[in-house]
């Protein structure tokens, strides 16, 4: 009896112990954080590699980012292309540095490129400061696809672009189609890369995505960007399953993940978190009003349509982007 009381003191004193320790570290990094940001920046801080920026006005007043990648050798051929990012990043994701960046690489083959962040995401600004967190993954479908499309075919002269999507920036353009009420709105595009833009969410409920959707408080404590930065020293140093998700640590240096957490990582608008957490909860993508149906929709897909899957991809698994290749109506169609 008194060994076990022993035992049970030690271990409440260990763990009062580790929480002082924690609660100490939270504390120290609270009051030296600007200084600590700062210093991260001046490690890990990346400049824009892009020739110009742009900005694409929506209807609802927000002034989208357009960072364009400008050739140097034009080819007339080459439709523009508009690189889209995935949710809770920026253009950064996709168009980091001169050796992580698929705009850059379609620059050098001829192609007028523009990397976009989307609404609350980068450079990207509300005319009201107090609308920033008061949108939905409807909104940007809505007014982000529209503007954006415009912007590029007037900068460029072009009648169509081609457009790339990563992840959610996939997703809101099979939703694009999906409320496409006019045939010019098909016609606007030439082509349609898809990187691992999920068609359905219904096998994450068993991922880390799944499990905040069962704690909403939880979900609004997390500030993703600002914890991102202060992580980005120990980025790709201490293995954890996490890293499984987000990357492949095997093709994937730390540095680069580094920056990637310090310039690219953006928080989740309320609205937008709320959607998602709908579409998991109830394994259903309808619009807010109830009218589309995102999943049902995608045979409206009509582009010629490239779709890329990742082999150990958790959040667009190969099932789920194979089911919006197969729903897609387009004549052209490959998966891979």
């Amino acid at each position: 009896m008194a060994t076990t009381f022993l035992i049970l003191l030690l271990f409440a004193l260990f763990a009062s112990t580790l929480a002082f320790i924690f609660t100490g570290v939270l504390i120290l990094i609270l009051l030296i954080h600007p200084l600590l940001l700062n210093w991260i920046g001046k490690l890990y801080g990346q400049e824009d590699i892009a020739d110009e920026v742009h900005f694409a006005k929506t209807k609802d007043g927000w002034n989208l980012a357009l960072h364009r990648h400008v050739p140097i050798q034009p080819n007339p051929q080459l439709a523009p292309v508009l690189v889209v990012h995935g949710i809770a990043t920026n253009k950064f994701v996709m168009d980091l540095d001169r050796r992580h960046s698929l705009p850059y690489y379609l620059k050098l083959r001829g192609y007028d490129v523009f990397a976009v962040s989307l609404r609350g995401c980068g450079r990207s600004y509300h005319e009201s400061p107090t609308r920033y967190e008061d949108f939905t993954f409807d909104d940007i479908v809505k007014y982000d696809v529209p503007a954006m499309i415009e912007k590029v075919k007037k900068i460029t002269g072009s009648d169509r672009i081609s457009y790339v999507g990563h992840s959610m920036g996939a997703m809101i353009l099979y939703s694009h189609f999906c409320i496409s009420e006019h045939k010019k709105d098909v016609e606007d595009i030439a082509a349609f890369v898809s990187l691992g833009g999920p068609g359905n969410l219904n096998h994450i409920g068993i991922t880390l995505i799944g499990m905040l959707s069962r704690f909403p408080r939880a979900r609004k404590m997390l500030d993703l960007k600002f914890g991102a930065s202060i992580l980005a020293p120990l980025a790709g140093e201490l293995y954890t399953p996490i890293d499984e998700v987000l990357y492949n640590p095997n093709t994937t240096s730390s540095r680069t993940v580094k920056k990637i957490m310090k310039n690219a990582i953006e928080n989740v608008s309320d609205g937008v978190t709320e959607q998602f957490m709908h579409w998991i909860e109830t394994k259903r993508m309808h619009s807010l009003n109830g009218f589309y149906d995102y999943v049902q929709l995608q045979k409206k897909i009509s582009v010629p349509s490239l779709f890329i899957a990742g082999e150990k991809d958790v959040i667009a698994t190969p099932e789920s982007v194979r089911s919006v290749y197969e729903k897609a109506s387009s004549r052209k169609k490959n998966l891979e």
